[in-house]
């Protein structure tokens, strides 16, 4: 009996064409899960997988839908733009490989200004930085760039004044001034990022202490800006005293000693007699040593120092020269201590002709001492031309104009320019008004925009003074002969 097996083969056949079924669907099924990213313990245990996967591509730094169609795979990973070559190596630093269609170049760890800046901080937009402003760690710099691209980034000097932006090099700044240091980050950027538009500007000034000693009235450490000049610093701590110099302050920066002269940087605007502050510098402002005391018809009255001068017209010429109303045809006034203590007065003539005793002393030949005062006279009137200001001339301590106020009295414009000398004749004041009319300043008046006011000196009469203590002295004495007798 033959054996019929064809049940068998068919049998045979249809479990051969399922295996095939079933290995072809493992194959895709393998194929799948290989392709499918990666996600560790730690992902899983922090949330959705799909949520990790999906910030994933969101952090990434390139855009799939941005791409075109003629882009090329690079290193299986990144996607080269159609418009760089693709003879450019990876590791070139241009602005199309870092900048995939509208990209940021700078990671987002690093930091930007996604908010405004704070209102005294914000440096790029509140003032300008000077050149010569010495940079420092602690300093940060804003760069934006914009065009093809847009991103913007801070950076800031570290410790060892090294300025670091991420994927385009260092720079050091030791020693440099705001200038240079934007000239090296310029061609820096420049150099690596071909095409690409950007500003630089200081963003934050760095913050460090100082110390302000010496005759200052708060003497101490100061918390100060980089901004902030030797004068500023000085004023922090409520100002020199009156026994201070002004013109020989030292800044001990190391083993460097800087001379500060705020006389000559108030007079001049001399910015090299005012410099700016610097990381633990040391402002020591020592006491006054000789000096003479101008006062009169001068642009700057008070002390000088005369350590580097002792010629008047040279003094004079520092302090600002003469005012308008001085009175170039009269003598100078010089108080000087004798050696006996007594303080003697001389007439400071400027030739033979004004000569009118043998004590005078020509102004070529005066070698001033410390203690000196001179005296500067002016003019009895000086009338000024559309004028809005009150000026106040003669005996008092500060002359010159003085800021109109409606309602004030004399006296207000006499104690604004520093109250009377001693020799002022405080019962013959004149008041001049613009068109020329004079007025007796002793009466209760209105001062006009324009006015002058004149206080004369008095009149030193040796004989008529003396004249009048012995006829006081003669009277004194008669009387009580008078009662005696009786």
């Amino acid at each position: 009996m033959k054996t019929d097996w064809g049940w068998l083969t068919g049998i045979m056949e249809m479990s051969t064409h399922n295996v095939l079924k079933f290995l072809t669907f493992s194959a895709f099924v393998w194929l799948g899960l290989i392709s499918v990213p990666t996600i560790s313990n730690a992902q899983v245990r922090e949330g959705n997988p799909i949520d990790t996967l999906r910030k994933q591509k969101r952090d990434s730094n390139w855009n799939e839908s941005n791409d075109s169609e003629d882009d090329v795979k690079d290193e299986g990973t990144r996607i080269r733009p159609h418009n760089v070559p693709n003879n450019v190596p990876n590791n070139v630093p241009t602005g199309d490989r870092f900048f995939y269609s509208g990209n940021k170049i700078f990671p987002d760890n690093v930091q930007k200004l996604n908010l405004p800046p704070p209102p005294d901080q914000a440096l790029a937009t509140t003032k300008q930085v000077p050149d010569e402003y010495m940079v420092g760690p602690g300093d940060q710099f804003l760069i934006n760039f914009w065009g093809r691209i847009e991103d913007n980034i801070i950076v800031s000097i570290d410790s060892e004044a090294k300025l670091f932006i991420p994927r385009l090099g260092v720079i050091d700044c030791t020693g440099k001034t705001y200038k240079e240091t934007l000239k090296q980050l310029d061609a820096l950027i420049s150099n690596k990022m071909r095409g690409v538009s950007f500003s630089i500007s200081l963003y934050k000034e760095r913050v460090f202490k100082i110390y302000v000693l010496g005759a200052v009235n708060s003497p101490g450490p100061l918390e100060v800006k980089a901004s902030t000049r030797a004068g500023e610093a000085i004023r922090l701590a409520s100002g020199v005293k009156s026994n201070g110099s002004s013109q020989f302050i030292e800044v001990r920066r190391g083993r460097k000693v800087i001379y500060v002269n705020l006389l000559d940087f108030e007079l001049t605007g001399n910015f090299q007699s005012n410099p700016f502050m610097t990381d633990s510098d040391v402002i020591f402002v020592p006491q006054l040593s000789d000096f003479v005391t101008i006062s009169g018809s001068v642009s700057k009255t008070g002390p000088f120092e005369i350590a580097r001068t002792k010629n008047l017209p040279e003094i004079i010429e520092i302090l600002g020269g003469l005012t308008v109303n001085a009175d170039q045809t009269k003598p100078y006034r010089l108080s000087r201590v004798s050696q006996t203590g007594e303080r003697i007065s001389v007439n400071i003539i400027a030739n033979e002709k004004q000569r009118t005793s043998n004590r005078d002393v020509l102004v070529d030949n005066l070698v001033l001492q410390h203690g000196d005062e001179v005296f500067v006279p002016s003019s009895p009137y000086f009338i000024p031309s559309r004028s809005t200001e009150i000026y106040v001339t003669g005996a008092v301590k500060l002359p010159g104009p003085k800021p109109y106020r409606p309602s004030s009295a004399i006296e207000e414009y006499i104690g604004l320019s520093g109250g009377f000398t001693d020799r002022a004749d405080q019962q013959s004041i004149v008041v001049q008004r613009s068109d020329g009319s004079k007025i007796d300043g002793t009466e209760r008046l209105a001062i006009e925009p324009g006015d002058t006011i004149y206080i004369p000196e008095r009149t030193f009469k040796f004989w008529q003074d003396h004249l009048a203590i012995v006829t006081t002295f003669l009277t004194l004495a008669t009387s009580i002969i008078v009662l005696a007798g009786k």
